[in-house]
């Protein structure tokens, strides 16, 4: 639970279309289940363990966070998932949610954890491949390993004289300053890889980044000196992946 002391971004006023969705809110564990069984996929479940095809099993929390606005709410929607392809070590994932009811904020972040983690768990960790996929594969290598890395779609958020640069600077900059450090640093796996970034009010008030859910150091520190360009609105960014032993994969 490190990372909720981790968290620097402010919630947004209104939240965005994109991230809203028909869902059912209940508890993690049965609004998981639901989403699965609606995207055709196999479930058996034991407790709060899910156990899918390929021998993925996961595991759904919602946390309450503080909220720094009046009248707003903020939760985090935790996924936690193991496989024989993790050595069955869990994986985490945390996407923040914010609404003007808790129920709102929850189904926020219950559909940025679809949209982005979950499938990257699924289609890395289980036997299922989306139609077409979710994730995107790349293949990254250093003289000492390589590794299948699966990620997620980059989800953003933005309002009030947003100049929608964030996610542009950081597929530009820093996803491949996130591969170099990475292929210079790393060894065996497998990895989880998770990048939280907002800026608000001309400044960047969150780079949180997260390896194997301990603070990325020396990825923090690095993408300080990137050439954000801050409007005077508000923007986020959220990207998930995870890197997989080629002998492995």
């Amino acid at each position: 639970m490190d990372w909720l002391n981790r968290l620097t971004g402010r919630t947004p006023k209104r939240r965005l279309d994109r991230t809203e969705a028909p869902v059912q809110v209940g508890s993690p564990t049965d609004m998981l289940v639901d989403a699965l069984v609606q995207h055709g996929i196999e479930v058996a479940r034991t407790g709060d363990i899910l156990l899918l095809p390929g021998d993925l099993g996961l595991r759904a929390f919602i946390h309450d966070l503080p909220s720094m606005n009046e009248g707003a709410y903020m939760v985090a929607f935790e996924l936690v998932a193991a496989s024989p392809l993790t050595a069955n070590r869990p994986i985490y994932s945390s996407m923040f949610g914010h609404g003007d009811s808790r129920e709102k904020a929850v189904i926020n972040s219950f559909v940025k954890t679809m949209i982005g983690p979950l499938h990257v768990m699924l289609e890395s960790l289980s036997n299922h491949v989306c139609d077409p996929p979710q994730a995107l594969l790349e293949a990254w290598a250093s003289a000492t390993g390589a590794w299948n890395v699966f990620e997620g779609q980059v989800i953003s958020e933005d309002f009030e004289g947003s100049t929608y640069s964030l996610t542009t600077i950081y597929r530009e900059h820093g996803w491949p300053a996130l591969r170099r450090l990475f292929e210079a640093t790393q060894t065996g796996g497998p990895h989880a890889m998770s990048v939280t970034l907002v800026m608000f009010n001309g400044e960047v008030t969150g780079i949180d980044i997260l390896l194997d859910n301990e603070p990325w150091t020396e990825a923090i520190e690095h993408f300080r000196t990137l050439p954000w360009q801050p409007g005077p609105g508000y923007e986020s960014a959220r990207h998930f992946a995870i890197a997989l032993d080629v002998a492995a994969s």
